[in-house]
């Protein structure tokens, strides 16, 4: 039961009461046939509702989400890619424990993976900041940041995940994505995506150069027989920039992609 839900039931028995005792005044009055008014009348008339605090609590419950919101396969040059974008969180309205994770597997080896874990607070009614880690496991050797940034709802409907890393021996990250959801019809739905990589050194053991590294844009349009099942096409082009780019030449690699992607959207 809400806070509201039981002012109005307070309001009411009060309400209710105040028309008892009336009614018993009136009996009380020469030539009424009316019995007089006792304890247990005016006990019946104002009854103890409770304390009002405990269904204040209910007003916030546990919650949680998991979403993944890219599970696809993708035509690339170099042979068919396994690509996932994964969210899920647990908490309350206030705070809430995030996980996020995402990357890629081609010819069965795991070209690119990290995994966060974020603590959120909300500091707004779409907006919250978060902070906690992540770890690496591709490309290259193993590696932790400590990660914070905030996330959020922006005018017209963007959605937006500004997060900078610092990892060991002062290495710096960021990661930028924008998403935007246009209804076509109440079922089918065009997303336009950005996400936007930059890290503030160089790494060779990794392929990466500082600044700018890596920009993707894709375009996916889904079906969503369901709220939690839609499956989608879609076009994605990325492009490698920056001395992330001279790494990958060196490695006789393209710095552009466009591919072809089917997947399928799943939230529980």
């Amino acid at each position: 039961m809400s806070a509201r839900r039981t002012r109005v039931l307070e309001r009411a028995a009060a309400a209710i009461g105040v028309a008892c005792l009336s009614l018993h005044v009136d009996a009380q009055t020469p030539g009424s046939n009316l019995p007089p008014l006792t304890d247990a009348d005016r006990a019946a008339a104002f009854p103890d509702l409770g304390d009002t605090s405990t269904h204040a609590m209910e007003e916030d419950p546990l919650n949680k989400l998991l979403l993944f919101d890219q599970l696809e396969t993708q035509r690339a040059d170099g042979g068919d890619v396994l690509s996932w974008d994964f969210t899920g969180w647990v908490g309350h309205s206030l705070d809430r424990l995030w996980i996020r994770s995402e990357g890629e597997r081609q010819s069965g080896a795991t070209e690119r993976a990290d995994l966060q874990l974020l603590w959120g607070h909300s500091i707004g009614r779409w907006w919250e900041l978060v902070g906690g880690v992540r770890q690496d496991f591709r490309p290259g050797p193993s590696q932790s940041w400590a990660a914070f940034g905030v996330q959020g709802l922006a005018p017209y409907r963007f959605e937006l995940a500004a997060t900078a890393y610092v990892g060991e021996a002062g290495r710096t990250s960021a990661r930028f994505e924008a998403e935007y959801e246009l209804l076509i019809t109440n079922r089918l739905i065009l997303q336009p995506l950005i996400e936007l990589n930059w890290y503030g050194g160089a790494d060779a053991a990794r392929g990466i150069g500082s600044g700018l590294s890596t920009a993707e844009a894709g375009l996916r349009l889904r079906y969503e027989f369901r709220r939690e099942v839609a499956p989608y096409i879609g076009l994605v082009r990325e492009r490698i920039v920056g001395g992330t780019a001279d790494f990958a030449r060196a490695a006789g690699a393209d710095t552009r992609d466009t591919r072809l992607v089917a997947g399928i959207r799943l939230w529980f």
